[in-house]
């Protein structure tokens, strides 16, 4: 269990590196407002990515040991096409996103679908180490593409920024069919009929999404705050923020990864919980020390990394920090009832979160600004904690 926890730590450690430096390179070279619109694209790109995570992402992984590869394949990756174009067409009606951007948000999303069904099946037949691979893929890919682009080319823009992440997308997904491929030959022991695959995929992906639409909304809900009451610059500053702090959250992520992966193939309810209090004790072993490394940086390393924009990123810091943290488990639990298939458990103790999240975020951010958004979600977490 160690070292393949250990091998998809490495791996996220990796490609949470890659992402960092590529925070690093626009919040230098393009500043903290188009940092900010940056982070607004990635977040509708992730608010669609949950809306189809229902047939592709922890549901798919939960229901590959019990259905024919080929069938979930197949009504994944539809049903994600089709979920891209609507919900990409609905953000552009409601003004969520502007004209110019419509291409962008819909390729983009529709190659992040179907990478995260070629992900999830790997992980649904325990090939971790594919998974992994297909990030490591994916990373490599984003900063390569950027790279070239901004320091050989000279382009310098923020469509150059999405076109490196649609490359980051497409050439994993491409790569990871040849893995895929030789899966469609094996014989899956079908438990249930076809005619319930659609029901099942409602009935566990919609109770698995709604519960990561609720997490989505408890530390991302202040990205809209910010952005309307303090501009895009600061919506920028906080992203960063966001993303130094993400970069701890991979240890209890990888950790997470595996967990979930064994529970959904294992029977025995006293090895589920064993795995889930090793796990436990490893997320926050793990990430405690990050966090005290983390609080010690003086500010002058943020404005050598980032730019003088960035010189207030401390106090956001220490702000996010609790919940971080509290990360460390809460993670662990929300997945260990989701592997155990309660996730009307979770869905609640998000439900909860999301309203201490408006409340807080709606009397906090206007007075304190990114530093109330930090405290909000520290607030939020804790209670989603103590509940679960």
């Amino acid at each position: 269990m160690l070292l393949k926890v250990l091998g998809t730590i490495l791996s996220k450690v990796f490609t949470t590196g890659i992402g960092f430096l590529i925070v690093i390179i626009t919040s230098k070279e393009l500043g903290s407002s188009a940092r900010g619109e940056i982070a607004l694209m990635l977040l509708n790109i992730s608010i669609i990515g949950l809306i189809q995570g229902i047939f592709n992402g922890s549901s798919l992984t939960f229901l590959t040991p019990r259905y024919s590869f080929l069938k979930l394949t197949l009504v994944s990756n539809l049903f994600s096409i089709l979920l891209s174009i609507l919900l990409t067409t609905f953000f552009l009606g409601i003004h969520l996103i502007e004209e110019d951007h419509f291409n962008f948000l819909l390729i983009l999303s529709l190659f992040q679908g179907a990478l995260t069904s070629s992900q999830s099946l790997l992980l649904g037949k325990e090939k971790i180490a594919s998974f992994n691979y297909l990030e490591i893929i994916k990373s490599i890919t984003l900063i390569g593409t950027l790279l070239m682009w901004f320091y050989v080319y000279g382009t310098i823009s923020i469509e150059v920024t999405f076109y490196a992440y649609l490359a980051s997308y497409s050439l994993p997904f491409f790569i990871s069919l040849f893995w895929l491929i030789p899966l469609f030959t094996q014989t899956n022991s079908e438990k249930n009929s076809t005619s319930t695959l659609i029901s099942d995929f409602f009935k566990f992906g919609f109770q698995i999404q709604l519960n990561n639409i609720s997490q989505m909304i408890n530390y991302r809900f202040c990205f809209f705050l910010i952005e309307k009451l303090k501009g895009k610059s600061e919506l920028g500053i906080f992203s960063v923020a966001i993303s130094i702090s993400e970069a701890i959250w991979i240890v209890c992520k990888s950790i997470a990864t595996f967990q979930y992966s064994r529970l959904v193939n294992t029977e025995d309810v006293h090895e589920k919980k064993r795995i889930t209090l090793v796990s436990l004790h490893l997320s926050f072993l793990a990430t405690f020390p990050l966090i005290v490394i983390l609080l010690l940086l003086p500010t002058n390393f943020f404005t050598f990394l980032f730019g003088m924009d960035f010189n207030n990123l401390r106090p956001i810091l220490f702000s996010l920090s609790i919940a971080v943290l509290e990360l460390s488990y809460f993670t662990i639990i929300n997945h260990y009832f989701t592997g155990i298939g309660l996730n009307k458990l979770n869905i609640l103790g998000s439900v909860i979160g999301n309203v201490t999240t408006v409340i807080s975020g709606i009397l906090l951010v206007p007075v304190l600004g990114s530093v109330g958004a930090g405290i909000a979600t520290s607030i939020s977490y804790f209670i989603m904690l103590i509940y679960l």
